[in-house]
């Protein structure tokens, strides 16, 4: 029987930029400890400044039982991904087409667009909401009106909407950077930000804990809420890394460590969230404009100097990663579109322009970030986290079954070319796994519906 190979072609151009978000050495490979961090580094980002909000508003508990169970569901399938990754192909995408075929891997490649275009809206409302409290500190030296941040469509005075219009042209012109190999190793510097926010939750909540009527504050906590929508919306978000797994992990050094490395890096998130989540919710109890925030730095006085720093971190933080996301979005898309075709410079310009006035429109309306963030991780990510995984582990268990009652040898060298060998998953008996792949299923198909639902109630 000859040897059967199969070629991989050259990563496409959203797939080398998402490769360069990963932590590399000069011999292009990882420790466990290097693909743990740069998996961590995926997930772990400005999520982070809304989550306090979540926690206090919808129930400590109920939001870390709700963090727990998409962590837990989320982490199993992009697992199933990993566990169908040949160690010499380039990207999820290359794989998805090998077993699934190419309107998948299209369809695939659509949806992470998709998601990556409104994660870019995000950051923009994100900058926003980060610069307003530093501008409104300048201008009440100067005796300068200005509006809340939470009013909408104020233009009398210097408000959210105005300052979208002036941020506009500055935001815009990053995205007219071809090569942003710099950008994103600047962007790698975020974690500075992140650390020092995590430096200013524990602060908050030591020097809230340690106040004379902190008894009297800790009665306002909510414990549990039954309304799910947003919290369930943010952690789908938060835990996503499927449509970037491949690229974050083919560089391990130790390929058999990839599982591992990968439960390592899911824990590590889900307990930065919760004492994020956790320790900042108590940490902003008695704050005066904790019902009218988006994010937890709304919540202080502007003029708090450790406030300050922490927004002008972030601020360049979001500013650099801003135009990362516009970029694979608009390659993902576009390939989908124009297949092996470039696409004209005016598309190029065009879907820039659109992205930006998307953006600005969204601003001015004043939409609540968290509602974004939730509608982005529980709808556009569907198909990258329940649909594609679950399909793609039935499609090879149909195959194999295939082969071993027909028992063609044929039929078994295209099997080892189109899956991978993975007998311990297939040592759980198929009833098992379908019924725990219904529950995954069912868990998002809810998450899913709640999001449609709160945006046609409100």
């Amino acid at each position: 029987m000859e040897e059967t190979t199969i070629k991989y072609k050259k990563s496409s151009k959203s797939s080398s930029v998402i490769s360069m978000l990963a932590i590399q050495r000069a011999d292009k490979t990882q420790s466990s400890f290097q693909t743990i961090v740069g998996i961590v580094n995926s997930m772990v980002g400005s999520l982070c400044l809304v989550l306090p909000l979540v926690f206090l508003n919808y129930g400590i508990i109920s939001c870390t039982v709700i963090m727990i169970i998409l962590g837990f569901v989320q982490y199993n399938t992009c697992s199933l991904l990993l566990l169908h990754l040949k160690i010499d192909e380039i990207d999820t995408e290359h794989m998805i087409k090998r077993i699934l075929g190419k309107t998948w891997m299209q369809a695939f490649r659509f949806c992470s667009g998709t998601l990556l275009f409104i994660v870019g809206i995000i950051y923009f409302q994100l900058i926003n909401l980060t610069l307003y409290p530093i501008v409104t500190y300048i201008l009440s030296y100067n005796d300068i009106e200005f509006a809340n941040a939470s009013e909408n469509l104020v233009f009398n005075k210097y408000s959210i909407q105005l300052q979208a219009l002036i941020v506009f042209l500055p935001l815009s012109t990053l995205l007219l950077i071809k090569d942003i190999t710099t950008i994103v190793k600047i962007a790698h510097y975020g974690v500075i930000a992140l650390f020092a926010y995590g430096i200013f939750i524990i602060y908050i909540f030591i020097v809230n804990l340690s106040s004379e009527d902190i008894s009297q504050k800790i009665e306002t906590i909510s414990l549990w809420n039954w309304e799910f929508s947003q919290p369930a919306g943010q952690f789908a978000l938060a835990f996503m890394i499927h449509n970037a797994i491949g690229q974050l992990i083919k560089n391990n050094q130790k390929k058999e460590n990839n599982s591992r490395d990968l439960a390592i890096a899911y824990l590590i998130a889900g307990i930065i969230y919760g004492i994020v989540g956790i320790f900042g919710s108590i940490g902003i109890l008695g704050c005066d404009n904790v019902n009218n925030a988006q994010t937890i730095l709304n919540c202080f006085k502007s003029s708090d100097i450790e406030i300050i720093i922490i927004e002008s971190l972030f601020l360049i933080h979001l500013v650099t990663a801003f135009p990362i996301f516009n970029n694979i979005s608009k390659y993902q898309i576009l390939e989908v579109i124009y297949h092996k075709r470039e696409p004209p410079k005016l598309v190029y310009w065009g879907f820039s322009i659109f992205f930006m006035v998307l953006c600005l429109i969204i601003q001015i309306l004043n939409i609540p970030v968290g509602v974004v963030i939730s509608f982005d991780g529980a709808v556009c990510g569907f198909l990258l986290v329940y649909i594609v995984p679950i399909s793609l582990h039935l499609k090879c268990y149909q195959t194999q079954n295939k082969i071993s009652l027909i028992g063609d040898e044929d039929d078994e060298i295209d099997n080892e070319v189109k899956c991978v060998n993975h007998k311990d998953k297939n040592a759980i008996p198929m009833a098992v796994r379908i019924g725990f792949y219904t529950m995954m299923m069912g868990i998002g198909i809810y998450n899913l519906i709640v999001q449609f639902y709160d945006i046609f109630k409100s």
